[in-house]
């Protein structure tokens, strides 16, 4: 059990990060199973000799993007980062491809990915391509990257269904790819493997240095303080306009302010509420929807105040979702009118609704007759949060809904890492805030893993029928065919109702009015080589 909750925490610290990351999110886009694309020429990654972008010179070459960064996890490795270091470290590694915030796959380190049936796929490797230290890619080194994630719990969603003992490296450049089973989340999670050079890889060395195909390479890191990173004049792609970034560890919302008001960054996340004020000292700022949103977690345990379904039905009918909402992003997102996000790319508008707390949403009246029906009233109720600010005002807002309906609520803060522990247990809360998101931005995805991991007490021959119906989605080839499975795992869902959505998380991002180029992928990743000063 122990073993099991480390995995899921630092499953979930990866997918947390990204999606963090992720402010453009996926627009309502569908996409096929291939990723919506096998098409190199459909949307080609940047030619080998750099196009004509004219390189670093001029003003790019003499000034430095300064960049805030938070979350550092004191390692460069690309198989041990978190936080908010994550999208950093596409300055210096690549996947294979990668997916723009409106579906359409670039291809990166890879130029074709050929179904020869549901499971099987010829993965064809970009040729010319060398890491930092003037080694070749090779599909040995694709191969040897897919091993490491494998055997490594923060990044074996990677490589979920890749079967290995079928996989076979084929030439230079090919890889014979074979699925356990065809899984709809294992194609967008390639976007989140960064491919290592076989050769090189020293998980202590690279704690420091870094050895990838990006455009960039470290040249000064200090834990907690600073990553200065200069640009490769060897780059196989589009040439780094800019030849020097240093990324700023900047943790706190009001040192951030601080850093804009004195020009010390160029582009920074920043709070909801500081837009306006951003925008007034001259920053572009853009607001965009996540692809992820906020939810409870209940737990379903035997026994436990919040065992039936009409118990949960209650609390939901009692959250006044839309103040919490205003409260949070300022008008600037919605609440989510079904069991995931509205950004997610396989997101359609027949899910909407589906169920009473949904479709009726806040209203007390009906909150109190399900808390009296259900033995609710009266009983004390815990809620647990990860201690971020925002987590902590939806659970006093929550905890002032509940009171309203005669259910007394106790909450309970913690740390990151001790929050992922707490939620393994459902016997430590009731009501646990939480934010389920995936690298794959598939809402097929989400409602089929989050709860294998997370088991929330749901043990009855219905979570057996439920794992049927949501895995039987995730693994179904055709496009039509998986949306109305899709379908049907959430009316299963809503009705047994483990977990309530509340709203759509909003991200804001400010950056100089002298920047061009910038564009968040899908997964939260950038590519700094594409940005300039004007």
């Amino acid at each position: 059990m122990k073993k099991t909750k480390r995995l899921l925490a630092a499953v979930l610290a990866l997918v947390l990060a990204l999606s963090i990351l992720a402010g453009c999110g996926g627009g309502g886009a569908t996409t096929s199973p291939d990723g919506g694309n096998s098409d190199p020429a459909a949307s080609a990654a940047p030619p080998a000799d750099g196009g004509d972008t004219g390189g670093t010179g001029g003003a790019n070459a003499n000034r430095t993007l300064n960049i805030a960064a938070g979350q550092d996890s004191g390692t460069l490795d690309p198989l041990a980062v978190t936080g908010g270091f994550v999208s950093i470290m596409y300055a210096f590694y690549e996947p294979l491809f990668d997916t723009k915030a409106d579906g359409t796959r670039v291809w990166l380190l890879a130029t074709s990915l050929e179904p020869v049936s549901d499971i099987e796929y010829t993965l064809t490797i970009r040729e010319g391509v060398k890491f930092s230290n003037g080694n070749p890619l090779t599909a040995e080194d694709v191969m040897f990257t897919m091993e490491q994630c494998a055997a490594n719990p923060q990044f074996a969603l990677n490589v979920k269904v890749v079967d290995f003992e079928k996989t076979k490296v084929t030439g230079d450049y090919t890889i014979d790819l074979w699925y356990t089973e065809f899984n709809a989340s294992q194609e967008p999670g390639f976007a989140s493997m960064l491919i290592q050079d076989k050769e090189s890889y020293d998980g202590a060395d690279f704690s420091r240095n870094t050895i990838g195909t990006g455009a960039y390479v470290a040249t000064d890191y200090v834990v907690n303080s600073h990553l200065n990173v200069t640009a490769r004049d060897d780059y196989w792609g589009v040439q780094p306009a800019i030849k020097n970034i240093s990324f700023k560890v900047i943790n706190e919302p009001s040192q951030v302010i601080n850093a804009l008001e004195t020009g010390e960054v160029d582009m920074s996340t920043i709070a909801i509420s500081d837009v306006d004020y951003v925008e007034s000292l001259g920053y572009d700022v853009t607001v965009n929807k996540a692809g992820y949103n906020n939810v409870i977690l209940f737990s379903m345990l035997p026994g436990t105040p919040l065992e039936s379904k009409e118990a949960r039905y209650a609390v939901s009918h009692a959250i006044d979702r839309q103040s919490i909402t205003d409260i949070l992003y300022d008008g600037e997102s919605t609440v989510t009118d079904y069991a995931a996000s509205h950004g997610l790319v396989d997101f359609e508008d027949r899910f909407l609704n589906i169920h009473d707390t949904y479709s009726i949403g806040y209203n007390p009246d009906k909150a109190k007759e399900l808390a009296t029906q259900s033995g609710l009233v009266g009983k004390t109720v815990r809620i647990i949060t990860n201690g971020a600010s925002d987590a902590v005002t939806t659970a006093e807002m929550i905890q002032a809904n509940l009171l309203d309906i005669g259910i007394d609520a106790k909450i309970a803060n913690y740390d990151q890492a001790t929050y992922f522990g707490t939620i393994m247990d459902a016997s430590n809360f009731e009501i646990a805030v939480f934010a389920p998101s995936s690298p794959s931005y598939l809402a097929v995805d989400i409602l089929a893993m989050y709860l294998t991991f997370i088991p929330l007490g749901w043990t009855d021959p219905d979570r057996d029928l439920y794992g049927e119906i949501s895995q039987g989605a995730i693994t179904t080839a055709d496009d039509k065919a998986r949306a109305d499975k899709l379908y049907d795992t959430i009316v299963m869902f809503e009705d047994f109702e483990p977990w309530y959505s509340l709203n759509e998380v909003v991200m804001a991002r400010a950056q100089s009015p002298d920047l061009t180029g910038v564009e968040y992928m899908l997964p939260g990743s950038i590519y700094y080589n594409n940005i300039a000063f004007k």
